[in-house]
């Protein structure tokens, strides 16, 4: 809340709301970041992205979610792939990678099928980011 107050005694506040989101660098190969990427259905795609705060610090601990879905004619599917079957990483959330400084997950392409898909990284401070990949 901000107080204000002016020579003659008037009084006023209001409440001010905002929100703080991280700085996304963006997915990191081998996805690539414009869609245009076509990877080999049954393999492991490594889904690796940074994020920093304002000052350009890496963000280690954030608990960052990964939502797939498969695109037809166009459209973005509604109902997102179940990754608590994933082979290569628990659940659906990235772990982070000291060594490399970013988060990753190794997505096993083997649960889907040749297509469009729609790959969704969700941070937690609530912004989401997309990438369409092929599979074939």
């Amino acid at each position: 809340m901000i107080s204000t107050s002016d020579l003659a005694g008037n009084f006023a506040s209001a409440t001010i709301n905002y929100s703080v989101n991280y700085n996304f660098g963006g997915f990191q190969p081998p996805v690539k970041a414009d869609g245009s990427g076509i990877y080999n259905l049954g393999r492991t795609l490594p889904i690796k992205f940074q994020h920093t705060d304002a000052n350009g610090s890496a963000i280690t601990s954030a608990v960052d979610q990964l939502v797939v879905t498969n695109v037809e004619n166009g459209i973005v599917g509604t109902t997102p792939v179940d990754l608590a079957t994933s082979t290569n990483d628990t659940s659906d959330l990235f772990r982070y990678d000291d060594t490399a400084n970013q988060y990753i997950y190794n997505f096993d392409t083997g649960q889907l099928t040749a297509g469009t898909w729609q790959i969704k990284v969700v941070l937690d401070d609530g912004s989401g980011y997309t990438v369409l990949i092929s599979l074939r």
